[in-house]
């Protein structure tokens, strides 16, 4: 058991607020369209050296820079408003982020991440049903962002951050803390907020009939549904989630094998690719998933559009601080169990045929009509059938030290993960770009998995 006794929360706003041209921003369609989903994440800081709480991350320093940080953000210390079609435009009036500092004197650190000292892999059930947030609003009132520092007996700390999908992605999310873990210096590279690159002009959407992308998951002529595709969950099993870690030989093993026999077509796979392929043929043996044409099986990603639009625009889009994940799909149409290479396969022409233009369109697709950006469904089922991988591959999630020089984080992925099949694939690790898979099954499922011994086949 533990006990986590929260502080009264407070505001953090800019210490410096900048002189904004604009008063409001107003987010593109990819963006208003993740209300459903909120961003809940955590960052796990061990002292190791047993430090005093006045000197390992301090809470009046992590105030201070927190609010320094927020010059170069400062849409995340706005305030957001919808209209009737759910689109959002945020205010930029600098009313603040929420901050709280908590403290749990009866676990320490080991009751979070209990692992063996030669096995990265650990059970989440002790992060999931910890308090280790104070949650954004769902209904995007109040603040975007909300910040909860929790020290433990042990004198380590767990950050959390829960905010508004529509102000920011993984990518974005690391970009602001290694800002903020940096002194809230200036940072590298500069984030961007201009959203036009991605809008099609007044001649592009009058001159072309806007249809559903084929590879959109997202379907706005089918009956709305009152739950979001992470709630419709069958056969009301315990769910029991776990960190799974591949080493970097394990990594190469799997590539190697899924390079084996590929199409013409393709003359590269990703390590993304034949991880995720590996976890598909891994999981569906586990929940007994069959791959037939009947079945129609849907493979899903979220693709960082980004890179897409530096040849028309600039570099700088690289740096573009919002939410830009576009949620692809594919099916699985095959008369023969799918192969390591044959999954890999389409997951890679899955993203890869994406252009400046296919982007562009799926962005103005999702508030077509009449441009009700709540007509949006998801046209899949991610945790009883479907296949869906959320990356956070090389977008330095880890890279955020506090003060002292070796104060990395040791941990970062989810503040709560408690939905089968559908998981993460979290950022590689600084050490040798190792990567952890944060997947939750059905107990029973959970119980085939470790029984059939195949997650792990290529170590």
């Amino acid at each position: 058991m533990y006990t986590i006794i929260k502080a009264s929360s407070i505001l953090i706003k800019c210490s410096n607020p900048p002189k904004n041209e604009t008063e409001s921003i107003t987010c593109m369609a990819v963006e208003s369209n993740t209300k459903s989903f909120p961003i809940h994440m955590i960052w796990i800081y061990a002292n190791k050296l047993n430090i005093s709480k006045d000197k390992f991350m301090p809470s009046l320093e992590l105030q201070s820079t927190l609010s320094d940080t927020l010059n170069h953000f400062s849409i995340l210390a706005g305030r957001i408003i919808e209209d009737s079609n759910g689109n959002a435009t945020i205010h930029l009036n600098n009313e603040g982020v929420l901050f709280t500092e908590a403290q749990c004197q009866d676990q320490t650190l080991d009751y979070f991440i209990n692992r063996a000292i030669d096995d990265d892999e650990f059970d989440y059930n002790n992060i999931n049903s910890s308090d280790l947030e104070v949650p954004a609003s769902r209904d995007w009132t109040g603040p975007m962002m909300s910040i909860q520092i929790t020290r433990l007996q042990c004198g380590s700390v767990i950050l959390s951050i829960s905010a508004f999908h529509c102000l920011m992605d993984a990518q974005s999310a690391a970009h602001f803390i290694n800002t903020w873990a940096s002194g809230g210096n200036t940072p590298k590279h500069h984030p961007m907020f201009d959203k036009s690159f991605v809008l099609l002009s007044s001649d592009e959407l009058l001159n072309n009939s806007i249809t559903r992308p084929s590879d959109c998951v997202f379907n706005r002529n089918i009956i709305p549904s009152s739950t979001s595709a992470f709630i419709q969950v069958q056969q009301q099993q315990r769910v029991i989630t776990k960190v799974y870690h591949f080493s970097t030989n394990e990594l190469k093993n799997i590539k190697a094998e899924a390079m084996k026999n590929l199409s013409s077509t393709v003359d590269y796979i990703s390590t993304y690719d034949a991880l995720y392929a590996h976890m598909i043929l891994t999981i569906a043996s586990a929940t007994q998933t069959s791959f037939t044409e009947k079945n129609k099986i849907k493979i899903l990603q979220s693709f960082n559009g980004r890179s897409s639009f530096v040849g028309s625009y600039s570099s700088a889009v690289l740096h573009y601080f919002g939410s830009f994940p576009f949620w692809l799909y594919s099916k699985v149409i095959t008369q023969e169990p799918p192969t390591l290479s044959s999954l890999a396969q389409l997951i890679h022409e899955m993203y890869t045929k994406q252009s400046e233009k296919s982007l562009k369109y799926y962005n103005a697709y999702l508030s077509t009509d009449d441009g009700n950006i709540r007509k949006n469904q998801v046209a899949a089922d991610i945790i009883n059938r479907d296949f869906h991988c959320t990356s956070w591959r090389k977008v330095y999630m880890l890279d955020a030290r506090f003060g002292s020089t070796n104060n990395y984080p040791i941990y970062s992925g989810p503040t709560k993960q408690q939905y089968p099949r559908y998981f993460v694939m979290m950022d590689t690790h600084r050490r040798d770009e190792s990567v952890n898979i944060l997947l939750g099954l059905r107990e029973q499922d959970y119980q085939r998995l470790h029984e059939q011994n195949i997650i792990h086949k290529y170590r």
